[in-house]
């Protein structure tokens, strides 16, 4: 399995649309570090600019997009291969089922992991370079907020994996993904208040600030935000993830394991 995935590298390193579609999202989270700022600032009229720590209250639209991303590369790492015939030559010259499966699905979960935490921290980086850190939320917590992404990211990199292999057409995965995500958003599944039903309620309650307004009779109104989500929370969300994400990969090992390869 390790000339496999070798092998996988090798060809993404040398796939010219992967490294667009990657400078296209990086550039998209730029932007969005750049301009976001000044969506829902208290006093627009003042030109009253969001610094770093406003901006990481309300980076749920970046989220949105790596995961947009992170449904593109993982259709295309997994399911690309069989348009070609290149699994099924893999496995006349000796490879297992296994093998090839797992290959496929490891370096999908770990590349679209990274680039899902890489495109959140860009955003925020581009905002802390513009406008400064500020003190609404310390860094810390955000920093912690986002690493623990990693675990619904995983979550749903092998629910992606899972379905590329039922479907095996890179371009029609990539539609049931996007289709999937839309379907989610709408349901009130996603919001509900374990955090853990889904991998989208599970990024959503970890890009949430719980927030007070505090109002004085000679000030303005002043934000404060609960910088860490529940800690019985984080141990769900973790625990839930890697579980759900592994009967995810077991369930798709197991159908293409008994699938006919056309």
């Amino acid at each position: 399995m390790k000339n496999l995935i070798k092998a996988q590298l090798y060809q993404i390193s040398h796939t010219r649309v992967y490294y667009l579609v990657f400078a296209a999202m990086m550039l998209l989270s730029a932007l969005f570090g750049a301009v976001e700022y000044l969506n829902g600032s208290d006093s627009l009229e003042e030109w009253q600019k969001l610094t770093a720590s406003d901006f990481a209250t309300r980076i749920d639209t970046i989220v949105t997009l790596s995961m947009m991303g992170m449904t593109f590369f993982a259709a295309y790492f997994c399911a690309d291969d069989f348009s070609d015939k290149t699994a099924n030559y893999e496995m006349m010259s000796g490879r297992l089922r296994k093998q090839a499966y797992f290959a496929r699905a490891s370096v999908s979960i770990v590349m679209c992991t990274l680039f899902g935490l890489i495109m959140v921290f860009t955003s925020l980086g581009v905002s802390y370079i513009l406008n400064g850190w500020g003190d609404s939320v310390p860094f810390s917590a955000v920093a912690i907020r986002i690493l623990l992404l990693t675990f619904p990211f995983i979550r749903l990199s092998c629910l992606y994996v899972m379905i590329a292999f039922f479907i095996r057409r890179s371009g029609l995965s990539f539609l049931a993904f996007y289709g999937l995500m839309s379907v989610v958003s709408i349901l009130k599944a996603a919001d509900d208040d374990s955090g853990v039903l889904t991998a989208f309620s599970s990024i959503g309650k970890l890009m949430k600030y719980n927030e007070w307004h505090i109002f004085g009779l000679e000030s303005g109104v002043e934000v404060v935000y609960t910088p860490m989500p529940e800690a019985g929370f984080i141990v769900r969300c973790i625990i839930v993830s890697l579980a759900v994400g592994a009967l995810y990969l077991v369930i798709g090992y197991n159908f293409f394991h008994s699938d006919d390869l056309e």
